[in-house]
């Protein structure tokens, strides 16, 4: 009776034992992937550029005036095809009679298109004048400049002024070139006259812009 009493007592203590082992949670021992976090893309600005240094790429790339901004356009009155053809034809022969053909030539493009938008420009007062504002020297404003129209009384406003002749004297400050420029006007419907004095100027980087 003993050893039995003994053999069950062993019997009970080894199924506990193995009960037991059963109910302990075993630790998940698999091998999990990392996460990998990726790194925000590094921005880098771009270098700034100078007014200046921007303003010459941008003539660089078009080699011609900039446009009139759309929103002054309105201040001009609009060439006829035969005042353009006269503005043509004095510009022609103002840079045939320079001393320095080839340096005029350079010029020419923004010349005709500062002159053209002079002569068509209606009022001083009404801001007019920003028109010129993208074909002048980094530091030089237009913003009071008086256009040649305003110098008549009789002349209707709604017509530009005719181009009658222009002279053209190369100049050279520094070694760098520069044409000095003077503009005759026709008010066609009144036969008043006026005249205008410019000079252009080419930078360090060859491109031109106005001074005055």
């Amino acid at each position: 009776m003993k050893n039995q009493f003994v053999i069950k007592l062993i019997f009970s203590t080894a199924l506990l034992t193995l009960l037991f082992a059963c109910a302990v949670p075993t630790k998940n021992t698999a091998t999990r992937t990392p996460i990998v976090v990726a790194a925000p893309p590094v921005v880098t600005s771009a270098p700034a550029v100078s007014q200046e240094a921007a303003l010459d790429k941008n003539e660089v790339i078009i080699d011609k005036p900039a446009p009139v901004q759309t929103e002054v356009v309105s201040l001009l009155a609009k060439i006829t095809p035969a005042q353009s053809a006269r503005l043509n034809q004095a510009l022609k022969t103002a840079s045939d009679e320079a001393k320095s053909v080839a340096t005029v030539s350079h010029a020419t493009p923004k010349i005709r298109a500062f002159v053209e938008r002079l002569s068509c420009i209606r009022q001083y007062n009404d801001g007019g004048s920003a028109v010129l504002q993208n074909m002048a020297a980094p530091g030089v404003s237009f913003k009071f400049f008086v256009p040649p129209m305003h110098g008549t009384k009789l002349h209707n406003k709604n017509s530009c002024l005719t181009v009658s002749a222009i002279a053209l004297k190369p100049v050279s400050y520094q070694g760098m070139a520069g044409i000095q420029i003077k503009v005759s006007y026709l008010a066609e419907d009144s036969g008043e006259t006026t005249t205008s004095n410019h000079e252009i100027n080419k930078n360090s980087k060859g491109v031109w812009w106005f001074t005055r």
